[in-house]
């Protein structure tokens, strides 16, 4: 009996131990596309790259430049880590005088960043440059 308890043990240990090896680390550069819904506007294309930079421990600097058919938005902002793979934070655009709350999640070599202000919301996949 005890040793069919260590092979339970031993076989939960190799199954959760890659799944903390599989997140990618935020800092760095990252690429992709999504959707951006401006107020009053119907949805548009959104191509990004973002470079996060690691301040301490848990908070990282982003800069963003996104771009649509019709614009180019440089953001900048900051984000804590909450969980693994997992940063909350805030993010301005100087040129709109807009801000508002961004996620980012990573899951395995893919960022999922959603975003939201009082004039736009959106999402965007990327992985690692």
């Amino acid at each position: 009996m005890r040793s069919l308890f260590s092979l339970i043990i031993a076989l939960f240990v190799m199954t959760i131990a890659p799944l903390h090896a599989q997140t990618t680390p935020l800092e760095g550069t990252w690429s992709g596309s999504g959707t951006m819904q401006a107020m009053d506007k119907p949805p548009q294309k959104l191509t990004c790259r973002i470079k996060y930079k690691r301040e301490t421990d848990k908070v990282y600097k982003l800069a963003a430049k996104c771009v649509t058919i019709s614009t180019a938005i440089n953001q900048t902002g900051k984000l804590l880590k909450v969980n693994p793979g997992v940063y909350v934070g805030e993010f301005q655009v100087a040129t709109y005088d807009i801000s508002g709350r961004v996620r980012v999640t990573i899951n395995g070599g893919v960022q999922t960043m959603s975003f939201k202000s009082s004039r736009a919301s959106g999402s965007v996949t990327l992985t690692k440059s």
